[in-house]
């Protein structure tokens, strides 16, 4: 069936229409264009490590008490912990001790009820963490959950800006051989990203840690390696 001229008018305006819609709601395209011609580029990407000790430790335990009654065994626990929370804040090794959880629940498989008290104890003192593990258990703690190891805010952006260094660096020789092998010369940067910037603290599980009698206890965790990643592309001189 053929269209008349009204018609078709009438449609040419409706797909006008639709094409002046999906330009308006599209997803705009980032596009750098240098002033007065192309500019060509040697894109690369690299990787920088470095590698510290740590200097923060969180010690995450639990105090668990049990009894018939359950408000006996929630004031066992309370005497437990506030015992735990003297020696450990008059110890000189501790910054900090706070509750992350605290539950009361009947014993399904028995009689009487549980109380379970979970702590986390911080510390800069990363050399002393042994000691503060003996001191918990001294206290009658027998779990402690697991440590972590990792790197003050500090300390983790002074390492993140020689690890940004040591990656920039990197693309630089990557790109200075490229250019070489291709027979072009390497000009300036003119754009540079980070991509990726990673800090992994360190666990160390303990289900149930608790020394021998007379033998302090010895924590060795090892560096943590903070990494970065750039991304730069320089001009072809």
């Amino acid at each position: 069936m053929a269209l008349d001229k009204s018609a078709l008018v009438y449609l040419a305006l409706i797909i006008l229409a639709i094409g002046i819609a999906a330009v308006a709601f599209a997803k705009p395209e980032v596009v750098t264009i240098s002033p007065g011609a192309e500019q060509n580029t040697i894109d690369v990407s690299a990787d920088g490590v470095v590698s510290a000790d740590p200097d923060f430790a969180e010690i995450f335990i639990t105090v668990e008490t049990t009894s018939g009654k359950a408000e006996t065994a929630q004031s066992e626990n309370a005497a437990t912990v506030a015992a735990l929370r003297q020696a450990l804040t008059t110890s000189g090794l501790v910054d900090d001790v706070r509750t992350t959880s605290f539950n009361l629940y009947p014993n399904f498989f028995g009689e009487g009820f549980t109380v379970s008290h979970s702590l986390k104890v911080s510390t800069d003192s990363t050399t002393g963490v042994g000691r503060v593990l003996d001191l918990i258990t001294a206290q009658g703690v027998t779990r402690i959950d697991y440590i972590q190891f990792s790197l003050s805010e500090d300390s983790a952006e002074t390492l993140k800006q020689a690890a940004l260094k040591t990656a920039l660096d990197r693309a630089e020789n990557k790109a200075r051989a490229l250019a070489s092998a291709a027979g072009v010369g390497l000009g300036k940067a003119v754009k540079i990203s980070e991509t990726s910037f990673f800090s992994p603290p360190i666990f160390f599980a303990a289900e149930r840690a608790v020394a021998a009698e007379g033998v302090p206890t010895t924590v060795v965790p090892g560096q943590i390696e903070v990494s970065a990643t750039v991304a730069v592309s320089y001009e072809i001189a």
